[in-house]
């Protein structure tokens, strides 16, 4: 196991070393062109019980600087008065429209359309969880370029702007967004005002989602090896999703169908890509309280442990070599193995009072590698347009380094019982609890 520990350390390092420098050399902000021509757009939002936040979705998308798109909300048999709630925001008439019987899904009970918004529809359909309800987002859809978007996610006022952009370069075949925390933004003179404010575990997300988005994956997408497009804010051409069946009824949907995008471009020679659009940004609630993030990180692990066995075997054949390494190497070797090992390394240091030393220099490895990232990833957050103020990004990198010993063990525990509970055969949508009271409202923007 010690040798295992070396190595895995080795290749540790060599990542967080491409993590710090590649983002720094690469990173560049692309200023919003808004002569081109705006392509055709369907947001898909899946909805269940979500008669709490899913005025805040509606409300954001009104204050959107684009004309050529449709709003798709599809309710998956909601329990609660999400349907009840659609139509008092909305006032909906019955509408027909036909979908394309190109992919599978629960039955729909009913399409209807806004009347005081004619470009938002609402599916209405028998509950068949989040991937069943996209695909009949996808076969109703009207548009070339199809937007998944979480219930709770807000769309910044120019990202379907930016997601434009992206897609009028012929190369690109996806791409994700930057995905921010709600709790940590307000509006002040129509300008949305980021602050790092809010709970310890609300903190800690806003450092997490900072790094992930504007370090990992930023980096992965200019080596072509995007592992997953969240599903709070992706974006692909509709063709392809329909070319790859749609979506996977799974407890991870979103890299699922991000993993069979690469496939699909392997097995069929393009040279595509899938990209990282930093300057496209959506607000989402994250979880307040420990019982929510546990249930929802469970999740996310689970996801991870179900593409591992699913292609795992193939993954030379499949993917590029890009994707193998980040996918198995960086996601799977350094995400879930070394949380077992570091577990039973600690134990045994402890137990037996030997490698101190050892477990001291692997702790402050840590702690300067944590640092010097977080660097980069506010200077980039920075960079991107966000409206912190210096205080919040010197309490930011404090807070990392607090974090780095806190919640971040916590993370390494969940790894550890996720990769376990994925076995128990649980794919609900691992519902989250979700207040809908932090919001940005319409006609807002970020400085970019």
């Amino acid at each position: 196991m010690q040798y295992f520990l070396y190595v895995s350390t080795l290749v540790f390092l060599i990542f967080q070393l491409l993590y710090m420098f590649v983002p720094l050399l690469f990173s560049k902000v692309k200023k919003l062109d808004e002569t081109l021509e705006e392509k055709t757009i369907s947001v898909l939002v899946p909805a269940y019980n979500e008669e709490l936040t899913i005025k805040n979705c509606i409300d954001a998308m009104e204050g959107l600087k684009y004309s050529n798109y449709e709003l798709l909300i599809i309710n998956d048999g909601s329990k609660d008065g999400t349907m009840h709630k659609l139509d008092e925001l909305l006032s909906l008439m019955p509408h027909e429209r036909e979908a394309d019987g190109k992919l599978e899904y629960k039955a729909v009970r009913g399409v209807y359309r806004s009347v005081l918004h004619p470009q938002v529809y609402v599916i209405d359909k028998n509950n068949g969880g989040k991937a069943d309800s996209l695909n009949a987002g996808i076969d109703y859809a009207q548009s070339d370029i199809v937007i998944t978007l979480d219930a709770d996610s807000m769309l910044e006022t120019h990202s379907l702007q930016y997601v434009n952009q992206y897609f009028h370069d012929p190369d690109v075949i996806a791409l994700g967004g930057t995905v921010k925390i709600v709790q940590g933004a307000e509006k002040k003179d129509g300008v949305i005002m980021e602050k790092f404010t809010g709970k310890g575990i609300i903190k800690s997300q806003i450092v997490g989602y900072i790094h992930g988005f504007y370090v990992r994956k930023l980096t992965q997408s200019v080596f072509n090896s995007i592992v997953v497009i969240s599903g709070a804010f992706g974006a692909f051409y509709k063709e392809v999703l329909i070319d790859v069946k749609g979506f996977r009824s799974t407890v991870g949907e979103d890299i699922d169908i991000t993993l069979k995008i690469h496939e699909y471009m392997k097995a069929n020679q393009l040279r595509k890509k899938l990209v990282y659009a930093p300057e496209a940004i959506c607000y989402t609630e994250c979880p307040e309280n420990m019982p929510n993030f546990y249930k929802q990180r469970i999740r996310w692990q689970k996801a991870f442990i179900d593409c591992i066995l699913i292609y795992w075997s193939d993954l030379s054949k499949k993917f590029s070599k890009g994707v193998s390494l980040f996918f198995a190497i960086d996601g799977f070797v350094l995400g879930t193995l070394t949380a077992f090992t570091s577990i039973f390394f600690l134990i045994q240091v402890l137990l037996s009072g030997k490698n101190i030393g050892l477990a001291l220099i692997m702790l402050s490895l840590s702690i300067t590698v944590n640092a010097l990232q977080i660097l980069v990833s506010l200077y980039l957050c920075k960079k991107y347009g966000s409206t912190y103020s210096l205080r919040d990004y010197i309490h930011m990198f404090l807070f990392s380094q607090f974090e780095l010993l806190t919640y971040r063990n916590v993370l390494l525990f969940i790894n550890i019982v996720g990769t376990i509970k994925y076995f128990d055969n649980d794919e609900g949508w691992g519902y989250v609890e979700r207040k809908g009271v932090a919001t940005i409202t319409g006609n807002v923007t970020t400085t970019t």
